[in-house]
C-alpha cells in the first residue's frame, strides 16, 4: 500500500480524515482510507473507499501500522496518531 496524502475532513467531537492510498497489485486504482479517531487521535475505526463507496476490506496488521506511521510523520493536527487493535476493528 503507497499512501499519498492525508487531510482532516472534520475536526469537532470526532476527527474524520481522508487518507489517499493505492496498491502496488491495482497501481490505477486510486482509494482513500476513512479514518475515525477520537479527538486525542486515537484511532476508532478505518473504512476503505472506492469512488465514495465502502469496500470489504480487511486491513492487514503491517498497513495499519504504516498508516499511523504516515499518520505521525507528517501529523496532521499535531496529535500522537495511535490505532488500539480492540477498537481498529479491521475494516
Amino acid at each position: 500500500m503507497e499512501i499519498d496524502y492525508a487531510e482532516v475532513i472534520s475536526a469537532e467531537n470526532e476527527l474524520n480524515l481522508a487518507v489517499g492510498v493505492h496498491f502496488e497489485d491495482e497501481p490505477d486504482s486510486y482509494y482513500v482510507v476513512d479514518v475515525l479517531a477520537s479527538p486525542e487521535g486515537r484511532i476508532r475505526g478505518l473504512e476503505l473507499m472506492f469512488n465514495g463507496f465502502a469496500c470489504k476490506y480487511t486491513f492487514k496488521p503491517e498497513e495499519k501500522e504504516q498508516l499511523v506511521r504516515y499518520l505521525n510523520a507528517h501529523n496532521p493536527l499535531a496529535l500522537p496518531w495511535t490505532i488500539p487493535d480492540e477498537e481498529a476493528g479491521g475494516k
